[in-house]
């Protein structure tokens, strides 16, 4: 069992991780059963992280459905449009700062065809 002291490290950590804002690119992601254990649809408001941010992230393991990442949101925003999401997958093979949303999540910033937006800003909360 963890010491009170080692968990209050994790929790501070783990806030700092959530306070930096990152400038990347955002995709349309479809979600399914994702790496926090969660089983969500593309009718559902959820997000993917890369896998250097998911598994960087203060307090990860080797389970990833017990990465402390799952138990926060991610937070975009682009040309006046904000949208926070929860934190439900990653995606192995995208730049570090990518973040991906799902099909309803997406259409808020750009049409589906669109495919990406570069250059949105993000940050876990």
């Amino acid at each position: 069992m963890p010491s009170v002291s080692s968990l209050f490290v994790t929790a501070l950590l783990s806030s700092i991780a959530a306070a930096q804002t990152h400038t990347g690119t955002l995709f349309n992601f479809v979600p399914g059963l994702g790496a926090c254990g969660f089983t969500n649809t593309s009718s559902q408001t959820v997000a993917s992280v890369s896998s250097q941010v998911f598994n960087s992230f203060p307090g990860a393991g080797p389970n990833p459905n017990n990465n402390p990442i799952c138990k926060h949101s991610v937070t975009i925003s682009h040309n006046g449009v904000n949208l926070t999401a929860p934190i439900v997958d990653f995606c192995a093979q995208c730049p570090q700062f990518n973040v991906g949303l799902s099909a309803v999540a997406f259409q808020k910033f750009a049409p589906l065809s669109d495919g990406i937006v570069p250059n949105v800003t993000w940050e876990i909360v």
